[in-house]
């Protein structure tokens, strides 16, 4: 099963060495094994508690380029031996949408001229290095659903009738039918654009990253948080079944918020129908829900 969410950069030197890291010392570990990415890293961090128990090492690292959070297991300049670690997690599970991030080196800190005229007229250039200020977890963590929240604003859905178009801004815990809580910007608009067109009936599409089977994760049937893993049941199913829960979950939270159930169907498709190969540094993007018109 696969879930999703967003790309992230690992640092170019991370303080410890993660899963079996290989190559000699000194040499650029360019490859990573991703199993999480997040927008929030309090949810990175909780995530990193989850992997442990699997008994593998975790790293956290903040992209600053997309303001996310990767979860790594593994670094190496073995490119063959990053692919075969995650091809072993997405097979022996419950990492199976774990993929091969290839990172570039990070760019020298910023250099600014400074001139200082002396009493000859020459001209020293000084450089100066920018150090940037490291922001509290709470702080990084406002900051990331701030922009999630702008992103989602500024964001127009066509919402063509008969056309599938992404939902945008919606992401899964690993696994599981439950919206982390960076969706919620997200879904709640899709509640304004429902309650702005009275009439309109939608269908939800569901994807996964794949079509292996595995755990799915849902709400119990007393848990009324569509944004919690707290007083969740764990069970097995296909990718297809995967994608059915997710759908539910968005129509469910639509109905929660006074939105006619009747007015909604759902689509599953499992992996049927990925962006990329499952192998793809992109893959994380074949999990989505997609929103098609049906009757305005």
């Amino acid at each position: 099963m696969k879930t999703y969410a967003l790309v992230c950069l690992l640092s170019v030197v991370l303080g410890i060495q993660v899963g079996k890291a290989q190559g000699s010392p000194g040499s650029p570990t360019n490859f990573v094994v991703v199993v999480g990415a997040f927008s929030v890293e309090a949810n990175a961090n909780s995530f990193v508690k989850h992997v442990k128990k699997q008994k593998l090492q975790a790293q956290v690292q903040f992209n600053e380029v997309k303001n996310l959070y990767y979860v790594g297991v593994l670094l190496t300049n073995d490119h063959d031996a990053a692919i075969a670690e995650a091809k072993r997690l997405q097979e022996a599970g419950p990492f199976r949408d774990a993929w091969v991030f290839n990172r570039t080196p990070a760019p020298p800190p910023v250099m600014e001229p400074v001139v200082v005229v002396e009493e000859k007229k020459k001209e020293v250039v000084i450089p100066v290095v920018v150090v940037p200020v490291k922001m509290s977890a709470a702080d990084s963590a406002r900051l990331a659903e701030e922009k999630i929240k702008e992103k989602v604003d500024n964001t127009v859905m066509k919402r063509k009738k008969g056309e599938a178009e992404k939902l945008d801004y919606i992401f899964f815990y690993r696994d599981a039918a439950v919206l982390r809580p960076e969706s919620r910007f997200a879904v709640d608009k899709l509640v304004k654009i429902m309650n702005e067109n009275p009439t309109e009936e939608i269908r939800i599409h569901g994807h996964t990253n794949g079509n292996d089977p595995g755990k799915i994760v849902k709400r119990s049937n007393a848990n009324s948080d569509f944004f919690s893993l707290d007083n969740t049941v764990e069970g097995y199913g296909s990718a297809k079944e995967l994608s059915q829960e997710r759908s539910e979950l968005i129509r469910d939270y639509l109905v929660s918020k006074g939105i006619d159930k009747k007015r909604m169907s759902i689509k599953a498709w499992g992996g049927k129908k990925p962006l990329f190969n499952v192998d793809d540094d992109r893959a994380e993007a074949n999990v989505r829900v997609e929103i098609e018109v049906v009757k305005n």
